[in-house]
């Protein structure tokens, strides 16, 4: 059937009255299961479809928050950190606790959390990495740590946690009406048990960079295009994937005018919004340190350059079977637990099978959702899958891969369609998932390199 067209200004309605405009593809696909109710129970009292899986999710989701908490207060406190030299850690300003306060809280401005709180402290300096972070999340750091007293650690665990909470509405909202509430639900189960769900309540982008593309997807949906504009040009602010939200975008956008190019109108400008976040970012780089791509060039220091997306998968492949060779010769204690350095053999090892593993899964959840999924899900996620293989790192090919995929949140969706009607599969997922986060939520919280 051929989309209908909105009218005029009718993108930029109240929810109420984008929801129902044809063309979203949403009710046709389940969205209209929303509004139903469950049978009556034995009482003869009927209950909301939405209040179990919506329950279910927000428990599971809270529940996930709590556990982490505790696990990484465990490892900090019970294993502590180990030899890491504390030029890395920047403990002035992102280890501010002590004590058992120190061990509940410090652990979670690991890694890029050092880097955001020295920029959000003392700004960009050209030629020591720091323009590699895009600036949104820093920015919030520091003028909202104004109401916390300045403590940036604090301000950056309450900024993931809320935009967190966010990620959970947005997508059980998107879900539900591109599917139903089950599936819904069970997406959102998927994000809070992930084995790197940790990362959303970092010192990290993560929660913020997911909750605005959540955002850009539900409004391009809805066809208010100059708020998903607003969001895309965010997201770009936050991290570089950010100009993928342009796809989604423009697959709604056309979706709705019956991929007609003749009924392009003016709306069609908030979508170039995704790419003027990426503009205004190099503006700054070059007035302030005339390199309006030094965003790009400052990955060198973690030894990234240019490669064709075969060639990434290539080296990551090769790196993989050697690493079994060596897990074969029972090296296991250096595999997980070592601190990696430049060039160090073995601190390498461990997590180029991990981001192998980690592809190869997304690329099975990418390929089984490819006819499954809206077609904006699909083609977002085949980007965002995509583009870090072009830029591949010395010693470790699929740097980061893992933490990439954490917010293509397509995939969970995927799986959730998946384990629909696998009642014990779906248990495997939840137990396997579990056990990974518990894992890794210990690896990063003794300042460990997972992801």
């Amino acid at each position: 059937m051929e989309a209908t067209e909105l009218p005029e200004g009718a993108g930029d309605a109240a929810d109420g009255g984008a929801d129902g405009q044809p063309g979203a593809g949403a009710e046709a696909t389940g969205g209209g299961l929303a509004d139903a109710t469950e049978p009556a129970d034995e009482s003869g009292a009927t209950e909301p479809a939405v209040s179990r899986p919506l329950t279910r999710a927000i428990a599971v989701a809270i529940g996930s928050r709590i556990l982490i908490f505790a696990v990484a207060f465990a490892a900090a406190a019970l294993i502590g950190m180990h030899g890491l030299p504390v030029g890395w850690r920047f403990p002035l300003r992102a280890e501010v606790f002590s004590g058992w306060l120190g061990s509940l809280f410090n652990p979670w401005a690991h890694w890029d959390g050092v880097w955001y709180i020295k920029i959000a402290t003392s700004g960009y300096a050209d030629g020591d990495g720091s323009t590699a972070f895009f600036p949104l999340f820093p920015m919030m750091l520091r003028y909202v740590g104004v109401l916390l007293d300045g403590n940036l650690l604090i301000t950056g665990i309450v900024i993931s946690l809320l935009c967190y909470a966010g990620c959970v509405w947005l997508l059980y909202r998107l879900v539900r009406r591109d599917f139903d509430e089950s599936l819904a639900g069970r997406a959102v189960i998927y994000l809070a048990i992930g084995p790197l769900s940790f990362f959303l309540q970092a010192v990290y982008t993560e929660s913020l960079f997911l909750l605005l593309s959540l955002a850009c997807f539900v409004f391009a949906r809805e066809g208010r295009w100059r708020l998903a504009g607003v969001m895309g040009l965010l997201a770009t602010l936050t991290r570089s994937t950010g100009v993928l939200l342009l796809i989604p975008m423009a697959y709604y956008y056309y979706e709705r005018r019956g991929w007609k190019l003749k009924k392009t109108d003016s709306h069609v400008a908030n979508l170039l919004m995704v790419v003027e976040g990426l503009l205004v970012w190099m503006t700054y780089l070059a007035l302030a340190f005339g390199k309006p791509l030094a965003f790009s060039t400052a990955q060198a220091q973690w030894e990234r350059g240019v490669g064709a997306p075969n060639y990434t998968v290539t080296r990551a492949i090769v790196a993989t079977i050697y690493g079994l060779r060596k897990i074969v010769s029972a090296e296991y204690y250096r595999l997980f637990w070592e601190a990696p350095r430049p060039g160090s053999e073995y601190s390498t090892l461990g997590t180029n099978i991990l981001n192998l593993l980690f592809f190869v899964a997304a690329a099975l959840l990418l390929w089984y959702g490819a006819r499954r999924l809206p077609g904006a899900y699909s083609w977002y996620a085949l980007a965002a899958l995509a583009y870090p293989l072009f830029f591949p790192s010395k010693y470790v090919p699929l740097m980061s891969y893992p933490r990439f995929t954490l917010t293509i949140f397509p995939l969970y969706v995927a799986l959730a369609l998946y384990t629909r009607d696998r009642p014990r599969l779906h248990k495997v997922v939840v137990a396997v998932g579990v056990l990974l986060l518990i894992g890794f939520t210990a690896k990063f919280a003794v300042f460990s390199w997972v992801a």
